[in-house]
């Protein structure tokens, strides 16, 4: 997996930044507002090769698909006023179906070439960005690829003031023929998945610096004496606007990387990028603008014309949403897709091979031990847990993967994660062992010597599991505001008070508890914790169960005496230690998992005959929705890959990990009530249908997860604040 430029490709983002920086002013904006072009900015791109850059294939020396992304970003990012895009797709293309080199010559001495993104006919003119300026329009006509010169047309008035022109093939004056029938097709439709994909890094990019000046503004702006940006009415609706459009980045990342590699979903990857960037840009600008108030929508303020160029750039091809049908096609009725060559590009997603083999080794080892008791047990809650499987996975080294045994080095995250949607697909309960894991990773770090032996070894060997004792009644997520009680008393410590969600209790031997040790200062400190045997007089368990067909405890402890042996860390220290517990928290990636095997599962029940005699998957209201979960699914995957890339590689970026969590989970709940509300009302009657069941309870699964690790309301203030700058909202 690699999610890092190369030092080239570093050297042209630097440059391509630096140069629209310096030239895409204020200013400049409005002077070229006159005409759509800024003519000394398109001669200077020419002028270094960029216009240009796809000319040659990336096999013959011209620049990779990445490198065309990495432009449009930039280019996205400044709203530049000039038809790049369009630009880099139409000389790419001419020179690909070999156009005459008179042509040729005009496009790479200065003279812009566009293309119409419809086929297009006599008669029926088409809005063509860059029409207005254009020495060369590249067209799909009749089934004839054609190169149309002196076809520009008088501007036409638009929302972005850009160079839009109604074209009608009919008034050219020359008419090049460059390839026909499914030659002609076959070129004219990989270039415009080219531009598609590269006009969803153009999005991502503008989306992202929209925010970014609403951001900065919105710590300028006092409003009832503090600023705007502490209000989390301002900052939440940011933040989900912040992970789409990081997610839009990488989704485009991904499609250019799938294209690169000749993997079988590129062709639906490459439209999901588009659909994505042009369906989520929208909501990033609506939110810009806002957030400046009435100054949003004045004209001397910058931030109206990146809403406008959104509009520009997501629709001149088209109503957007059409790419569902797209998707769905080339994910379930095998559609294949004319792409562009993308070269070397550098970027990586997959997990690799390392750890595809150890995932591999995995699911032999399930498949050879596995029993009819174990498949009889299986459910996603703790009830699911089966002691026996358990102890042969611990034996075999399966059950904690992230934590070392008999000396052998830890996997890698790549390693873990290539595993984990096995265990989701076939319905065993991962709870027990990821909170297990966390209590003995916790006693690794912190524990006496002796106690450390005791724990460790006892889970390691598959023998003991634990909990989690850190919520209380009144304190919830704010687990710093723990008032639980533990005084000392000699060499032994009495604990008194309540624990809430105490998951995985009933069958844990050991709960990892935070306790207040002194009320004398401020609330992170006094704070100690323990790891508590669960088997000392006066622990006592309720039963919760919950909307999810969980089962969690109410713990009380009553004068429960635990020796000094246990505790873990320093007395009063506990804010400390409980902080490095961050790092065996795994963002969104543990439940990502989940949200796969639901879109799997809704596709599954839709390819079936339903009661009606018809197929849900041919009802094209249920691909579209299908079709939107299945691009989610996506994103949530890339902004969880890039969480475990920066895991590994040591990439230290807060924000990353509470984006994966807060999207995977939410869109969890949000595309499972869509499919459940579509399937309405026998999705309602269980039993009917085993996929469908599964859906139903994933949806209700999300709306838990949204709580787990802390809400959603927690994660978009922190991400409000560390990915966007803006004030605290908390």
């Amino acid at each position: 997996m690699q999610l890092k430029f190369s030092e080239s490709q570093t050297m042209l983002q630097d440059t391509v930044a630096r140069l629209f920086a310096d030239e895409v002013t204020s200013a400049r904006l409005r002077e070229a507002e006159a005409s759509g072009l800024d003519k000394a900015l398109w001669d200077q791109l020419v002028a270094l090769g960029i216009v240009g850059m796809r000319a040659l294939a990336p096999e013959d020396g011209g620049m990779s698909l990445m490198d065309a992304a990495i432009v449009a970003e930039q280019m996205g990012r400044h709203v530049a006023p000039v038809p790049l895009v369009e630009a880099i797709v139409a000389t790419a293309l001419l020179h690909r179906a070999k156009a005459p080199r008179a042509l040729l010559d005009a496009v790479e001495g200065g003279a812009v070439a566009t293309i119409a993104l419809s086929p297009a006919a006599t008669g029926r003119p088409l809005p063509v960005l860059g029409g207005s300026v254009a020495h060369v329009i590249v067209a799909l006509v009749g089934g004839d690829l054609v190169a149309l010169v002196g076809a520009a047309g008088e501007r036409a008035r638009n929302i972005a003031d850009a160079t839009v022109a109604m074209i009608d093939v009919a008034v050219a004056e020359e008419h090049h023929v460059l390839a026909s029938g499914s030659e002609a097709e076959a070129l004219y439709n990989a270039a415009l998945e080219e531009w598609r994909v590269l006009t969803a890094a153009a999005l991502a990019g503008l989306g992202r610096r929209a925010l970014e000046l609403a951001a900065a503004y919105s710590g300028e702006r006092i409003a009832y004496g503090v600023p705007i940006g502490s209000f989390q009415g301002i900052a939440h609706p940011m933040a989900d606007a912040a992970i789409n459009m990081d997610g839009a980045k990488l989704l485009t990342w991904r499609a250019i990387s799938s294209i690169a590699a000749g993997q079988e979903r590129a062709g639906a990857r490459a439209a999901m990028a588009y659909w994505w960037a042009a369906h989520s840009v929208d909501q990033a600008v609506k939110h810009a603008v806002r957030t400046f108030g009435g100054y949003g929508v004045s004209l001397e303020y910058d931030v109206q014309i990146y809403f406008r160029r959104a509009k520009l750039h997501a629709l001149i091809a088209g109503d957007p949403n059409e790419q569902l049908d797209r998707i769905a096609a080339r994910l379930w009725d095998g559609e294949a897709a004319a792409l562009p060559s993308a070269g070397d590009v550098g970027i990586d997603f997959e997990w690799g091979e390392r750890a595809e083999a150890y995932a591999a080794e995995v699911r032999a080892f399930v498949e050879a031990n596995i029993t009819d008791d174990v498949r009889a047990k299986m459910h996603h809650s703790t009830s699911g847990f089966h002691a026996g499987f358990h102890k042969k996975m611990a034996e075999a080294g399966f059950a904690y993967p992230d934590m070392a045994l008999d000396g052998k080095p830890r996997l890698s995250r790549y390693e873990v994660m290539a595993a984990a949607p096995m265990w989701e697909d076939m319905g065993w309960t991962r709870t027990p062992s990821s909170v297990t894991e966390f209590v003995a990773g916790m006693a690794q770090l912190w524990a006496q010597p002796d106690v450390k032996q005791e724990i460790v070894g006892a889970v390691l060997a598959g023998d003991a599991l634990g909990a989690l004792g850190f919520s209380e009644p009144q304190s919830g997520s704010d687990i710093f505001g723990a008032k639980f009680s533990a005084v000392r008393d000699g060499d032994e410590w009495v604990l008194n008070g309540q624990k809430m969600f105490t998951t995985n209790g009933h069958q844990a031997h050991y709960i990892l508890m935070l306790t207040r040790t002194d009320n004398s200062g401020k609330k992170h400190q006094g704070l100690t914790m323990f790891i508590v045997p669960m088997n000392l007089p006066g622990i006592e368990l309720h039963p919760v169960y919950t909307l999810q067909d969980e089962k969690t405890n109410i713990t009380y402890f009553t004068d429960v005496r635990v020796p000094d042996r246990y505790r873990i860390g320093e007395v009063n220290d506990g804010a400390r230690v409980m902080t490095s517990g961050l790092s065996f928290e795994h963002g969104g990636s543990g439940y990502h998992a989940a949200q796969k095997a639901m879109v799997r599962r809704a596709v599954d029940w839709a390819r079936k005959m339903g009661p009606d005699g018809s197929r849900p998957i041919e009802d094209a209201n249920m691909r579209r929705i299908l079709a939107r979960a299945a691009v989610r699914d996506e994103v949530a995957d890339v902004l969880c890959r890039r969480q475990e890339w920066a895991g590994v590689e040591g990439v230290h970026e807060i924000a990353w990990g509470p984006m994966a969590k807060l999207f995977t989970t939410e869109m969890l709940y949000v595309d499972g009530s869509a499919i459940i509300e579509a399937a309405a009302p026998y999705s309602l009657v269980r039993g009917l249908d085993r996929d469908l069941d599964i859906v139903e309870v994933s949806m209700r699964r999300g709306i838990a997860m949204t709580i787990y690790g802390g809400t959603s309301e927690v994660h978009r203030s922190l991400i409000a604040e560390k990915s966007l700058g803006m004030p605290k909202s908390r």
